[in-house]
């Protein structure tokens, strides 16, 4: 057979199959705006960035929160993975890259204009709470190390954001993990962050009146939902009252965000997505392709494991609309 038709049936096999990959998953009918919220395990997010990159590129948002990113990276090095997964390279990303927190910072990117709100950076703990942590029974190294910790502020970020002609304040967030019952130091701490959060969020709402805002990042809700409900705020003011936005797999099957296999803790969903009244959820997927069917799997480029081996965390993915 001549050597171009050999060249043209190859590329006959191969054509559908480069296409096929290249599909994203679908936005719900009526999306206006698709948010991602990911936990990427610091450096993770730079050692495995071809892998992070087919699941960015197959998820497709306009709005990226990640959160536990590296305290020595920056704005440019965000940039830099993100121009690879542009579906619409017209429209550039910006990107806020978050300075509280030691070693889990937040970044929040768009596809168009996201300007730092100064009051996140960085966002201190409370003195009274710094007073309190040093009366813990620790180990020395260990009360150092959190000292040092805390000194660092609370792992928040947050931006105005446009989207279209209305603006929006968006809050990254990696609140303390662990803790093992209601009254231990870590869930004190987790709600002394989400109420110094809410204090800056709802100034910042009352002074710049958005048109929306958006809560996002790995809560660690070991505890269960209370400190969600802190962070939504009183059902006495509904107007400031977020919602949460029930993540659950392709398959139906779980909400678990949070992968405890081969871990002390078990798999859980503590990766959450928040929105205020203005915004209407009309999906919302923890996406995880090991809990999707072959055929989305293949249509998305990625394999059963894929996930696993980037982040113990997995992405929670929001389709929002304008009510």
């Amino acid at each position: 057979m001549p050597r171009a038709w050999i060249g043209w049936c190859l590329w006959l096999l191969c054509a559908p199959l480069v296409a096929f990959a290249a599909e994203t998953w679908p936005r719900a009918p009526g999306t206006q705006l698709r948010a991602v919220a990911w936990n990427v395990s610091r450096e993770q997010f730079f050692e495995q960035r071809a892998g992070f990159v087919a699941v960015l590129r197959a998820i497709d948002a306009d709005l990226i929160v990640l959160d536990e990113m590296p305290a020595d990276r920056g704005e440019r090095d965000v940039l830099e993975v993100l121009h690879t997964i542009d579906v619409d390279p017209t429209v550039p990303w910006q990107v806020v890259y978050g300075s509280s927190g030691d070693n889990q910072r937040a970044v929040i990117a768009l596809r168009g204009p996201a300007q730092a709100m100064d009051a996140f950076f960085p966002l201190p703990y409370p003195p009274s709470y710094l007073r309190w942590a040093r009366t813990l029974p620790l180990p020395p190294a260990r009360r150092a190390r959190m000292l040092e910790n805390l000194a660092a502020g609370i792992a928040a970020a947050g931006a105005e954001v446009r989207v279209g002609d209305r603006r929006l304040l968006v809050v990254g967030v990696d609140l303390q993990c662990c803790g093992d019952s209601d009254d231990a130091w870590e869930e004190t701490r987790r709600f002394v962050e989400v109420r110094a959060i809410r204090v800056v969020l709802d100034r910042a709402w009352k002074v710049r009146k958005p048109h929306a805002v958006i809560v996002a990042g790995d809560f660690n809700a070991v505890r269960g939902r209370r400190i969600v409900r802190e962070m939504q705020g009183s059902k006495h003011h509904p107007a400031r009252r977020l919602l949460v936005a029930e993540a659950v797999h392709a398959d139906g099957s779980t909400h678990w965000t949070w992968d405890g296999r081969g871990t002390p803790f078990p798999s859980r969903p503590i990766d959450f997505l928040l929105h205020s009244r203005e915004l209407q959820a009309l999906q919302a997927l923890v996406f995880d392709s090991e809990t999707m069917s072959a055929a989305q799997r293949e249509s998305l480029g990625l394999n059963a494991t894929h996930m696993r081996s980037l982040s113990e965390h997995r992405p929670v993915v929001v389709d929002l609309r304008w009510r």
